[in-house]
């Protein structure tokens, strides 16, 4: 486009957010490595069945979303809902079978949740983190690691179950209806201390979005020329000095305003500003898609055409003058500029540029023989 865009794109967002994640997915399952790797050294003291399954089916769940993705790729709106829904059933079932040992670990889903702008996917990972926790605790308690403050409901400190004579430990009162007390002591406690973190985890992803814009606008401001909202020089040297070098073919449009300098000096300034703006506006309403649009110097503008198609900066040439044609037929102060073009292999675009600089001097040296430039 001919003017610069500085508003953040979601998708670009996501894509970050989304490779983020899955760099966090790929270090908890190095971490649940490393904590299966010492119990299998009897470290710690969880059965070694237990723990190798649920290492076995956790890391399938945290590498399937890279791997999906290295298909797929990462900006596609749909593939944050598939991370989440694959890192939250990882989490449900370490949850299931670890129980106790994975309280914390549905915490997590909803920290990388607030990368995301989007409150309603926010709200998607809570109602999946509420539901992988009621299945996990349930799940847990039949089939997990055995958490005996669930079988036995403890409720007290530890001093109320030791015999006053022997001071071991006594525990009478068995769990005796799981089904309700299980959810009522475990399950909504924790959901609801999850809901306690949502407002944050809401606050942080607005800052987030909001320093995106800040800094999308901070590095626009830097980019652009604030008379034409064209890109400036800097952003200039920057695509030639790099990104353009990369493609197969440039195209290059050189335009030089006529008698600026007289404008300015008989007329004032105010009329020369004009005369720059309203070639701007001529060069902004036939910029094509794949081209951008640089002010170089006070006078001077450059496009230039990414892998251009046959005949297209002729093109572009022509509806150019039929544009300035009108626009001077309604303007008080007629606009001349004298442009020249070229067209090369993107690895040689000093040389482009150099000879698209060339023509325009042609094109002004003739003008001013037929009396219309100085």
């Amino acid at each position: 486009m001919g003017e610069a865009e500085y508003e953040v794109d979601p998708r670009e967002l996501d894509a970050r957010a989304n490779e983020f994640t899955l760099h966090c997915l790929r270090m908890t399952v190095v971490a649940f490595a490393l904590v299966w790797l010492l119990n299998t050294l009897g470290i710690f003291v969880v059965d070694k069945a237990l723990l190798g399954w649920t290492f076995l089916m956790a890391a399938l769940c945290m590498l399937a979303p890279g791997l999906i993705c290295h298909f797929v790729g990462i900006r596609e709106l749909w593939v944050k809902y598939m991370i989440g829904l694959f890192a939250i059933t990882g989490v449900s079932l370490t949850g299931a079978l670890l129980t106790y040992h994975a309280v914390l670990l549905f915490c997590i889903p909803l920290v990388i949740a607030a990368q995301y702008s989007q409150r309603r996917y926010i709200y998607y990972i809570y109602i999946l983190t509420v539901i992988g926790l009621a299945v996990s605790v349930m799940a847990g308690y039949y089939m997990g690691l055995c958490d005996a403050n669930m079988l036995l409901l403890t409720r007290n400190s530890m001093s109320s179950y030791l015999d006053p004579v022997t001071g071991r430990p006594v525990f009478t009162e068995v769990n005796p209806n799981p089904w309700v007390t299980v959810p009522l002591y475990y399950i909504v406690p924790r959901a609801l201390i999850l809901l306690v973190i949502l407002p944050v985890v809401r606050s942080v992803s607005n800052t987030i979005a909001q320093n995106a814009v800040y800094m999308a606008d901070l590095r626009h401001q830097g980019e652009t020329d604030r008379a034409t909202l064209f890109y400036n020089k800097n952003k200039y040297g920057q695509m030639v000095g790099g990104y353009y070098k990369t493609l197969e073919r440039v195209a290059v449009l050189f335009w030089d305003i006529n008698n600026l300098k007289q404008v300015n000096d008989t007329l004032g300034h105010a009329h020369g500003d004009e005369l720059i703006r309203g070639l701007a506006g001529s060069i902004s309403g036939v910029t094509p898609e794949r081209a951008k649009v640089y002010r170089i110097g006070g006078d001077e503008f450059v496009m230039v055409l990414e892998n251009p198609a046959p005949g297209e900066p002729e093109a572009v040439l022509e509806s150019w003058r039929k544009r300035l044609e009108l626009q001077n037929s309604l303007s008080r102060l007629p606009l001349s500029a004298a442009v020249g073009s070229a067209e090369g292999r993107g690895a040689d675009i000093q040389q482009v540029i150099a000879q698209a600089d060339q023509r325009m001097y042609e094109d002004k040296r003739r003008q001013k023989g037929a009396g219309r430039s100085e």
